[in-house]
């Protein structure tokens, strides 16, 4: 053991059905997380009422400032392990996740981490999870300082959160995990791409329609635009060609999930950014 204490955080707005899943993982850990934080951000549906069946074993907090950055946020402060977790709600953890976590930051070096993910409401998962893993390697040359890292699946040291987190822009029109990922590079920070950090996600932005998944798509190239001149060499260029390509394989992507999603009848969920207002420092 590394005596490390390790928070989960989880930022949710109307997660009603994912939330539960996602949470069942998390504690199911074969090494148990030390705390468990979920944020409610103000959430409309049953998100509230699953939270409270799990209210013995995971924080609840509410952030009433819309936005997922906002609850990202008030989770992260408010967690109190030597390394944090963050999550998304549609997120399920393997469970060796939290002892693969514990192993990666024995590296003092590493200040924060990102890793692969596993889609598991896709017909062809072995398919996706190769081509996601063809991309995510690209995006990783040379590893060991990234400017970016993957909410869906990322960790961080508690005082290197706190050294960044009043650096971080609030510009609603790029991902808030990216901008983190750009300011802990311009920061001098550790960023670790961790093969070994795997999580299962859920594809429901594929199965959205095409406006949306483009939105979602353009607000990582508007990230870097932003940031240009604060960026290594070649990242806005990466993420140019990589939304142009994505964008090009949306068809065939579409089609693959959307079987998949009618079996299951999980929900489709277009590209949702909560408002988050200001303007980068």
């Amino acid at each position: 053991m590394s005596g490390l204490r390790i928070s989960v955080v989880i930022p949710a707005y109307n997660e009603e059905a994912m939330i539960g899943a996602c949470l069942e993982a998390v504690l199911s850990q074969s090494r148990a997380a030390d705390e468990v934080i979920v944020v409610d951000n103000n959430s409309t549906d049953r998100t509230a009422e699953i939270l409270h069946g799990f209210r013995d074993r995971v924080i609840v907090l509410r952030e009433e400032r819309q936005g997922v950055q906002h609850a990202r946020n008030r989770g992260l402060n408010a967690a109190t392990g030597d390394v944090i977790v963050r999550i998304d709600a549609d997120t399920r953890l393997p469970a060796n996740h939290l002892t693969a976590v514990e192993a990666t930051f024995g590296d003092p070096s590493v200040d924060a981490a990102t890793g692969p993910v596993r889609y598991y409401d896709v017909t062809l998962p072995r398919v996706a999870a190769r081509g996601d893993a063809l991309i995510r390697g690209l995006w990783t040359v040379p590893n060991g300082r990234l400017d970016w890292v993957f909410g869906a699946n990322m960790a961080i040291r508690r005082p290197i959160w706190l050294a960044v987190a009043a650096t971080l822009c609030t510009d609603e029109r790029f991902h808030e995990d990216l901008d983190l990922g750009i300011h802990l590079r311009e920061g001098g920070y550790a960023v670790r791409y961790a093969r070994r950090l795997v999580a299962g996600t859920s594809s429901r932005r594929v199965k959205g329609d095409f406006a949306g998944f483009r939105h979602y798509l353009l607000m990582t190239e508007r990230g870097y635009a932003r940031h240009i001149g604060r960026l290594r060499r070649g990242s806005y260029v990466r993420a140019w060609m990589t939304a142009r390509f994505l964008l090009a394989m949306y068809p065939m992507m579409r089609w693959l999930h959307t079987d998949h999603h009618r079996r299951h009848e999980l929900p489709v969920v277009v590209a949702r950014k909560n408002p988050m207002a200001g303007v980068c420092d």
